[in-house]
């Protein structure tokens, strides 16, 4: 099944500044390409239930999924979304919320403010996936077996307490995974974990390493619209193997 998951960081004003940032009128422009063709955005949930249970999707599905949980997702993407009826998924890093992107501080790279608990619960009312992106963004084929409980499962134990939610999808850290990594999200009770380019023959392949489309910053409308394809999301398919 190839159905596009789109995946951002950042929706910022000045995007040259980061290779995970896109502009606010780009990224309008966007969601306004994926509502003239008729998109609808699903969650991770929805995709895995048609994937394992061939329970029905809308046509066109799109799934929308922003990691790191920056405050732009709440003060930018959110109302462009819901102007046009669409919602997405926000992967978070469990002990970020309300505070900054730490995993970055040794990299001299400007901090960015994070979701606090009341944004993100707010998300979740207007209908958001809410996701984890590990415990402290740690690169997981990296950790030592107790990190890696922590990262994956204490994660979810931990936004599912803090935030009085389900918490039923993963996205590994830097798009770095390896089966360990793909085992603890299993065992853990995730129902997906997103990857970046795991080389799958389709996109839901794998459901424990879903591939996403990047948006990055210099995309050209027609840059996203080849992107999104069906033909383009072959073709990826085809190039990694």
């Amino acid at each position: 099944m190839n159905v596009p998951i789109l995946m951002y960081h950042k929706i910022q004003l000045d995007p040259a500044s980061s290779d995970l940032a896109v502009s606010p009128d780009a990224f309008r422009a966007q969601v306004a390409c994926l509502k003239a063709e008729g998109y609808h955005t699903v969650s991770l949930r929805l995709l895995s239930d048609a994937v394992l249970h061939s329970r029905p999707l809308p046509k066109r599905p799109v799934v929308i999924t922003f990691d790191d949980a920056y405050q732009d997702v709440y003060t930018i993407a959110r109302p462009v979304l819901a102007a046009a009826g669409y919602t997405a998924t926000v992967f978070v890093v469990s002990s970020a919320l309300g505070r900054h992107n730490f995993w970055d501080d040794d990299k001299g790279l400007p901090r960015e403010t994070c979701l606090g608990r009341r944004e993100v619960k707010a998300l979740a009312e207007q209908g958001w996936e809410i996701g984890s992106h590990s415990a402290t963004h740690a690169c997981l084929p990296k950790a030592e077996d107790r990190q890696l409980q922590a990262e994956v499962a204490g994660s979810r134990r931990a936004l599912q307490e803090a935030l009085a939610l389900e918490i039923p999808c993963f996205a590994y850290p830097y798009g770095a995974w390896d089966e360990r990594s793909k085992a603890a999200a299993q065992a853990a009770g995730y129902y997906a974990a997103c990857a970046i380019a795991p080389g799958t023959a389709s996109v839901t392949a794998d459901l424990f390493a879903l591939r996403r489309v990047y948006v990055k910053p210099g995309d050209s409308l027609a840059d996203f619209k080849r992107k999104k394809s069906f033909w383009y999301l072959r073709y990826r398919a085809w190039r990694k193997r």
